[in-house]
Order: structure tokens, then sequence, then C-alpha cells
């Protein structure tokens, strides 16, 4: 774990990015927050016993278009703005985020994990298709229900083979007459399978409750199992 909850932070644009490092080499983990919470998820994993790791939060986001994979219209309100921009957002993590922790932390991390809840969990899965860089991702509450993701899934090659893919869903989110997001834990269910039948450690969990509760408290358990916890 990072030893205090002190953290470096730097503005790009609007974008806020803290880096709460544990250390040159320990492994990093970059989270997409719609708030950003990186000192709560910390507290989390470590009551809940996690390895050290670096903590690197990416906020002040435009939530939806900067995490959808490609444009859609509106599916859960009429306020959705899925403009499909996770290919340009990719890039600032690399080229820029990235760097940035590294300079913080001081040196290279042994590993790169990438975690996310709601669609920050969706572009965690997806980016796992566009690069090599992360070893493993998680997704808890993640909105696989996506249009059009699970097939992207089932049709497409992982870039490289991550280690562990982690899902999680709570019991109440699917209890909604949405089309789309009343299927999310059977996606959830089949596309972890997938993995494991391409030769990924992965895991499909429920917690309690709806989709608004605990995000920091799914986050952390997904971090941890990534991690190997």
């Amino acid at each position: 774990m990072p030893e205090s909850t002190e953290a470096a932070e730097r503005r790009f644009g609007t974008r806020l990015v803290r880096v709460y490092p544990a250390g040159p080499s320990a492994p990093a983990v970059y989270c997409s927050d719609y708030v950003e919470s990186g000192e709560k998820v910390i507290e989390e994993c470590r009551r809940l016993g996690a390895p050290a790791f670096s903590l690197v939060t990416v906020s002040n986001l435009s939530w939806d278009a900067d995490l959808s994979p490609w444009p859609h219209g509106p599916v859960v309100s009429r306020e959705d703005d899925f403009r499909g921009l996770a290919g340009d957002y990719l890039r600032f993590l690399l080229d820029e985020v990235i760097p940035y922790a590294d300079s913080v932390t001081g040196g290279t991390p042994s590993a790169r994990h990438i975690a996310g809840y709601s669609m920050a969990g969706l572009f965690a899965i997806w980016s796992l298709f566009e690069t090599k860089i992360f070893e493993s991702a998680a997704a808890p509450s993640g909105s696989l229900w996506y249009p059009g993701f699970r097939d992207f899934f089932m049709e497409h090659d992982f870039a490289g083979k991550p280690r562990r893919v982690y899902f999680s869903i709570g019991n109440r989110e699917t209890r909604t007459r949405n089309q789309y997001i009343r299927q999310n834990a059977d996606i959830m269910k089949e596309l972890s399978a997938e993995c494991l039948r391409r030769g990924s450690e992965s895991l499909f969990e429920e917690n309690s409750g709806n989709h608004f509760v605990d995000s920091e408290l799914r986050t952390a358990k997904g971090i941890c199992w990534i991690l190997g916890k």
C-alpha cells in the first residue's frame, strides 16, 4: 500500500491526476474516477489486506464521452453523451498519465493494472483489446451492458494475454426494465467464462445492493483480486 494517503497531483486541462506512491518498483493501478476517491479506495484496500501498490486516479472526465468505446445514443437517460472517445482517452493515459506517474513514484512499476467503476470498468476491459501495457483489469459494477460490447469482446482477441480479469455486480443492479442493464450480470458471467477459456484467470463476484452503493469497497475488492490478494 502507499505509505501515506498524501498524493502528488497535476492537472491536464480539466482532468485531475493524483498519484499515491508506494515506491519505484511497486505495481501500479490506474483508476478512472467519476469523483476522485483515491483515499477512500486506499482505506478499503488496507482494510482488505492488499499488497503494496501505487494508485493513480484520473478524475474530472467527460464521463460518458471519454469512456465509451464507440458512439451510441442514450441508453440510461436522455442526458447520456456516448461519443466514443475512449481511444483518445487511452492515448492520454499512455502518453501523459503513465509518464507523470512514473516520475512521481521514481521508477518503473513491476506491473501495471487498470480498474474502474461503472463506465470506467467498461473502459478498463476494453483497453485490454487495445494495449498490452496492463497486466490485469478490474470492472466492479462495470457497464458491460454497453450496446455492442458483448459481441465485440467475443469476436476480438486481447492485445496481449491479461493475467487476471475481474467482474462484479450488485445483486440489485439488474432489477430494472432497461433492456440493456438488466442483462449485465449474464454478460459478465459469459465474459468471465470466455476469459478463462482464453487462458486468463477470471472472477465474477456478486455484491449486495444497487449500482450506487459501496463503490469504493467494490473497487478495492477488484484491486485486491487482480493484485493477487
